[in-house]
């Protein structure tokens, strides 16, 4: 069965939170020491027994919403950042969809049909969503990305789920009164969804250490046609768009005249490409710890082995060589 990566950020996420994190643990039957690992991968039953003992050994309601919408969750994993990097919700939505399966066990269905967009959430290994709190916790951790992201409060124009009795707190937060039903859905107007990400760029400026800052602040000072194609991708990259033609519209000029100004200073869009990519990958490497999978994803790889061939290929090194190098 496969496992899916659970952020160490939970242990203190808990604890700022008033959770005795043992007791969780214990109480979801998982080690205790699981926190301390490297990477903490679960399965899914495992996983929603964590979702289930969190709820149990919460003081209130209060505090199981306060977790589901914690402030800085765009941050909280690559995949999940990745998507607040998108320069609209149905982009996000769409690339959650993507990547959702990395932290946790659901898969998005996203259908568009008379105005609206519905996610109907599944279970990846065909199991039923086996915790209350998982689920209503993606309801409201969708609601709180977008709206944080549009700067607007977003409410849904429905929400059903195979669970009932959703607490008074849950539908004052999201807006609406969940319907009992077959499957685990939530539907927002396509209007909504298309509202621009005002905190697109800014985001991943801030979520990128140091080192990068520094090599960003470079950049600013560099007049050249090829910085602002690098300054572009470092925008663009997380939310998965790489090609020359989302480069060109996002500096608003033409396929052609943007390779025609690169072959002027004798490079073209693949290298620069490689380049960012190449320095984007240092990065996480050095400052992060994001597995392969993750750091693969943010910069736009759809298969992770393409990216260990081609850094292999720039630093003559795998992963694991150029992690244990700068660790030492």
């Amino acid at each position: 069965m496969q496992k899916f990566i659970v952020n160490g950020q939970y242990q203190q996420l808990l604890k700022q939170h008033h959770f005795d994190v043992g007791k969780v643990l214990k109480t979801a039957h998982l080690p205790e020491n699981l926190f301390t690992r490297e990477q903490i991968r679960l399965t899914e039953p495992e996983y929603y027994a964590l979702m289930n003992a969190i709820s149990q050994q919460a003081p209130d309601e209060q505090t199981l919403m306060n977790l589901a919408t914690y402030d800085g969750i765009e941050t909280f994993s690559a995949p999940i950042f990745a998507a607040y990097c998108s320069e609209n919700g149905l982009k996000c939505i769409q690339r959650l969809g993507r990547y959702k399966q990395l932290i946790g066990p659901i898969l998005y269905q996203i259908t568009q049909a008379n105005k609206s967009v519905t996610i109907t959430f599944s279970s990846l290994n065909n199991l039923p969503i086996d915790s209350k709190f998982y689920l209503a916790s993606e309801f409201l951790f969708l609601i709180h990305l977008l709206s944080k992201a549009t700067e607007q409060r977003i409410v849904p124009l429905q929400i059903t789920s195979t669970f009932s009795d959703f607490d008074e707190a849950f539908v004052a937060l999201v807006g609406c009164t969940p319907v009992t039903s077959g499957s685990n859905s939530i539907t927002f107007a396509e209007e909504t969804l298309q509202l621009p990400f005002i905190t697109e760029n800014k985001t991943m400026r801030d979520y990128l250490m140091p080192e990068l800052n520094r090599r960003l602040s470079e950049l600013d000072v560099d007049d050249s046609f090829s910085a602002q194609v690098r300054s572009a991708l470092v925008d663009l990259l997380p939310a998965g768009e790489s090609a020359i033609e989302d480069v060109a519209r996002k500096l608003t000029i033409s396929k052609r005249t943007l390779q025609r100004k690169l072959k002027e200073e004798q490079t073209s869009f693949q290298k620069q490409l490689n380049s960012v990519r190449e320095m984007l990958a240092k990065s996480y490497l050095k400052n992060t710890t994001l597995s392969s999978d993750e750091i693969a994803y943010l910069l736009g790889y759809l298969e992770v082995n393409s990216f260990l061939r081609a850094f292999s290929v720039w630093t003559g090194q795998s992963i694991s060589e150029y992690r244990r190098k700068n660790a030492q």
